[in-house]
């Protein structure tokens, strides 16, 4: 319950916010205004509804049913319920490879690119980025040629995240992911295939995923899953700017023997 007033909270402050945008003078004439009025309605009925099941026998409290707002770039109640149903479902899908081949080795890899005041084009840069890392690896899965250190990949799952950072001015994209290996990556070989595409980056982070008894994968997983942006850094108005930039994008993924696991496009 404390958890979803505070969500909740920091929602309100980005519609009122978003109130403080809209031209009702325009007449409807201003698109950008058109859209924070747009948001902001959203926003205000996001959460008016939430149903809880109180659930003596265990001592616990559930949310059973909500209303909410599908914004989940501007709304931190929707990014978080986004967050849990994607990471339950990958839970699941590694638990499963990792039964089936018990070879396969977990690791979370982090991919950068250089930052940027363009957050737009930031992300651009780094969509491409990726895509054509993506293709050289399909390449060579379905073609066995153009082999690199990503090839050793069986199969992952990714979100891209951007933080801002309010002295430089400069927006800072990665790409989160969740990895199961055929074989161990050497980091550097990969850095340097990662800055043949980028021009701009060397930066490669990859870390051995274990499994804790009492968590499992979870914690790994949701350090994938969490939000793409991170709110409690971000001021209302840098939001509503990712927003506005991101907004339409696909910011999620997965590839290899991970492809099929569906993340929700809507929070219900």
């Amino acid at each position: 319950m404390t958890r979803f007033g505070i969500l909740k909270h920091r929602a309100k402050l980005q519609e009122q916010y978003l109130w403080t945008q809209v031209d009702f003078k325009s007449e409807g004439e201003n698109d950008l205004s058109n859209k924070a009025l747009k948001a902001a309605t959203k926003l205000k009925g996001c959460g008016q509804f939430l149903l809880f099941h109180n659930y003596y026998t265990i001592d616990q409290v559930k949310l059973a049913k909500a209303h909410y707002c599908s914004r989940h770039l501007l709304c931190p109640m929707c990014a978080g319920v986004r967050a849990a149903k994607s990471m339950s479902r990958y839970v699941q899908r590694i638990e499963e490879l990792m039964r089936q081949n018990r070879k396969l080795k977990p690791v979370l890899i982090t991919l950068t690119v250089k930052n940027g005041q363009d957050l737009q084009e930031r992300f651009k840069h780094l969509r491409s980025s990726f895509r054509t890392l993506l293709d050289r690896y399909n390449d060579y899965k379905k073609k066995g040629r153009g082999f690199n250190q990503f090839c050793k990949i069986d199969g992952a799952f990714y979100s891209t995240e951007y933080t801002y950072n309010p002295k430089t001015k400069e927006w800072h994209p990665h790409i989160h992911i969740f990895a199961l290996l055929n074989e161990w990556i050497d980091q550097e070989e990969l850095a340097e295939t990662w800055h043949d595409i980028t021009l701009d980056s060397y930066i490669v982070d990859i870390r051995r995923v274990k499994k804790p008894k009492e968590h499992g994968y979870s914690k790994a997983v949701a350090e994938v899953c969490k939000y793409a942006l991170k709110f409690s850094d971000l001021s209302l108005e840098n939001t509503w700017e990712a927003y506005l930039s991101l907004k339409g994008n696909r910011l999620t993924g997965c590839f290899g023997s991970m492809y099929g696991v569906k993340l929700p496009e809507k929070t219900h």
